[in-house]
C-alpha cells in the first residue's frame, strides 16, 4: 500500500514533504491531518481518505489568508515544531 509521503510527493507533486529517516524519527515528512503533526512516511494513504492535509506547501500560503486563519494556522505551524522530536 502507498504511503501518504509518496503519494504527496510522486502523484500529487507536492515536493516540499521531505523523506529522512523513512521510520518517522526525523520528522522531515511532516504534514498536519485533521489538524495534528504526523510522520506521513508511516501514514498508509487510504488512513487519510476524505482527511484534510496540511502541508509545507499549504503553510507557506499564510499570508494570503484572513487575519483570523492566518492565526490559527500559525498556532498549528508552532505545534507542529513544538511536538517534533529533538
Amino acid at each position: 500500500m502507498a504511503r501518504l509521503l509518496d503519494v504527496l510527493r510522486e502523484q500529487i507533486g507536492l515536493t516540499g514533504t521531505k523523506e529522512g529517516c523513512g521510520e518517522g524519527e526525523c520528522g522531515a515528512c511532516s504534514v498536519i491531518v485533521n489538524g495534528e503533526l504526523v510522520n506521513s512516511c508511516l501514514v498508509p494513504v487510504l488512513q487519510v481518505a476524505g482527511c484534510e492535509i496540511v502541508t509545507v506547501e499549504g503553510l507557506a500560503e499564510m499570508e494570503s489568508c484572513t487575519p483570523c486563519s492566518r492565526r490559527s494556522r500559525k498556532r498549528a505551524a508552532r505545534n507542529a515544531e513544538s511536538a517534533r522530536p529533538e
